[in-house]
């Protein structure tokens, strides 16, 4: 008997066309460095979803498309294509979510959809969050999991201290990041938390709610107990095995630790609100079997804007200007000499560039980064770190300190703009001030888009966009950072200021140019 091809099949083909090259850049390729390494899992699960959650009266869908579907769907194709195109990673996931919720539409009707309602929901838990609200969420997540699980450690007779989010055990410190205890292990360990109170499967609508409700609090104790076993770890055997095997492993532990509280709050709901007894419906052997209707003119337009948007978006990638392209190729350390006046290399610090391959999801897709120290004749010293991106798409960017810092676990004072005068330019720059318990850093640090200055973080994007969409090829980006060590940070700001003018001195145009910008240029 000869297959057909049915209109489901059909747009699911021309779905997978989007979907695939997405999907696989975000889990394995360009956006992998955003990932967390469970979205995969959580997709996977979501699938199974969807395929246990088939009925038998599910249908596709009878007689004309209402108008909402076809808004809805040209809405979908035009993110997609807008999102790929200039490289915005989540409007192009939510696109290809929101395209697939309509397609299953057509396959299962709106029954369909309604029974499958936890598997979309589900497949938010993969979606990557802005690292802006990352670090917002997950600074009180990190002070909260610190002061309890050193108050805990403390009080067992440990020699625990804790400043911030970093803790003292022994002569070893340790500082609790977003991955020990953060929003995105929260995250994935709450989405644990409403799979096992969804497939539990309680008739009780309040054991549910409150199973649903408690993988918050199970889900932060989890994480307390991760950090507690690191730091146990770290005391007893050392840095190597906290930072090394254990440290995975403690993941894999975290999430069995979560998994036995859920059972266990799940157990104590039960003498709360017991579950009554429930007729079972009788099956059918038609379960699960869709209609496999005609294939009618209105899915092949649906095929032909998949298959468009696709090619479309994969041509209106954005692409390295041919300057970007050549900048490239130079190395940083050649652009920063060795000796800038009275400046010279600290002896104990040696500068190095760090391969990109190595540094990709540290440094967010970083192509070269560059760390050097510096001290002058007075023993003061500077420190330089310098990044570099080929690309500067709206989603691929070098960050700012202000946000580097806070991931770092620093506290960041409000940013100030100002500026340092060199022959013929006066360079824009920003200062803060980054603070974590006995150290104190004042910042200056600028920009550059190509070979120009900006210091306006909404011009950077928009300068960005309007690249990407005239076609002319997306500038590489450089981001200068000078700091020391100082309670005073206007004396420190002045220090910076001295050192900069210094290296604008030390430098040839062509260095100048890349470092500081186009003379003469504001920003």
């Amino acid at each position: 008997m000869q297959a057909r091809l049915t209109p489901v099949s059909m747009l699911i083909l021309g779905w997978l066309c989007l979907a695939g090259p997405t999907l696989w850049g975000f889990l394995f390729g360009t956006w992998s460095g955003y990932s967390q390494g469970h979205e995969l899992l959580l997709l996977s699960v979501a699938i199974w979803l969807l395929w246990r959650q088939r009925h038998p009266d599910d249908r596709p869908w009878q007689g004309p498309w209402p108008k909402w579907f076809w808004l809805a769907w040209g809405l979908g194709i035009l993110a997609y294509a807008f999102g790929r195109s200039q490289e915005f990673i989540r409007i192009e996931l939510l696109s290809v979510w929101w395209l697939a919720m309509l397609i299953t539409w057509l396959a299962r009707g709106a029954g369909g959809l309604r029974r499958t309602w936890f598997a979309w929901l589900f497949c938010l838990f993969a979606m990557p969050l802005p690292f802006s609200l990352v670090l917002m969420l997950t600074a009180p997540l990190k002070e909260a999991v610190s002061v309890l699980a050193a108050g805990i450690l403390s009080g067992v007779g440990y020699p625990i201290g804790r400043s911030g989010v970093v803790l003292t055990v022994g002569q070893y410190q340790l500082l609790v990041a977003e991955a020990c205890a953060g929003l995105h292990s929260m995250f994935i360990l709450e989405a644990m938390g409403l799979l096992y109170s969804h497939l539990a499967g309680h008739t009780s609508r309040w054991r549910t709610i409150w199973l649903a409700i408690m993988a918050v609090p199970v889900s932060f104790v989890a994480n307390v107990l991760r950090v507690m076993i690191l730091v146990l770890v770290t005391y007893h055997f050392g840095d190597d095995a906290g930072q090394g095997f254990i440290h995975d492993f403690a993941g894999i532990v975290l999430f069995a630790l979560a998994l036995m509280l859920m059972a266990a709050v799940d157990w104590v709901l039960g003498w709360i609100w017991p579950d009554g007894a429930v007729a079972s419906a009788p099956s059918s052997p038609e379960a699960g079997k869709l209609v496999a209707g005609a294939v009618s003119l209105r899915h092949v337009c649906l095929l032909a804007t998949l298959l468009l948007a696709a090619g479309a978006a994969h041509l209106g990638r954005p692409q390295t200007s041919p300057e970007a392209n050549a900048r490239a190729l130079v190395p940083l350390e050649s652009l920063f000499p060795g000796q800038v006046g009275e400046w010279r290399p600290d002896p104990v610090s040696v500068g190095f560039v760090r391969p990109a391959f190595e540094q990709a999801k540290r440094f967010q897709m970083y192509d070269q980064v560059l760390e050097r120290v510096y001290v002058n004749p007075a023993g003061e010293r500077m420190m330089l770190s310098v990044a570099y991106g080929r690309q500067q798409s709206v989603g691929l960017q070098v960050h700012r300190p202000e946000v580097c810092y806070k991931a770092g676990g620093f506290e960041v004072g409000a940013v100030q703009a100002g500026h340092i005068d060199l022959p013929g330019h006066r360079l824009p720059v920003s200062r803060l001030v980054a603070t974590m318990p006995e150290r104190r850093e004042p910042i200056t640090y600028w920009r550059l888009l190509g070979d120009r200055v900006v210091t306006d973080e909404l011009h950077f994007k928009l300068d960005q966009l309007a690249a990407s969409l005239k076609g002319r090829g997306i500038d590489d980006g450089l981001l200068v950072r000078v700091s020391s060590l100082g309670g005073d940070a206007e004396a420190a700001w002045r220090l910076q200021a001295a050192f900069v003018q210094a290296l604008d001195q030390a430098q040839n145009e062509a260095q100048r140019l890349r470092t500081t910008g186009v003379r003469g240029g504001g920003s």
